[in-house]
């Protein structure tokens, strides 16, 4: 098990952990593309290791441990904050 987290904490890499690596890239704004971008150049030297190689399949794509990442083994999430939904500030319906 290992993990790389860069200087900035955007950019993360678990080893060892449920699909046996785990990318995380992440950042503030509303520009999606800048965090793919990051995320896409990072991909692209990791799979360029020599002696890295990821289970694939011509049907279904990358091949993980859990059924749901199943193709592309990847999944995206956007977290909004959203300080006025509530007038009074409460979670109370």
């Amino acid at each position: 098990r290992g993990c790389y987290q860069s200087k900035d904490g955007g950019f993360i890499i678990w080893f060892g952990e449920e699909d046996q690596l785990r990318i995380m890239c992440m950042g503030k704004g509303y520009i999606l593309n800048e965090v793919f971008d990051r995320l896409s150049k990072a991909l692209e030297v990791v799979e360029s290791i020599e002696g890295i190689v990821f289970a694939q399949s011509k049907k279904y794509g990358y091949v993980t441990s859990c059924p749901s990442n199943l193709g592309t083994g990847m999944r995206a999430s956007v977290h909004l904050k959203l300080p006025n939904l509530c007038q009074d500030g409460t979670e109370t319906k």
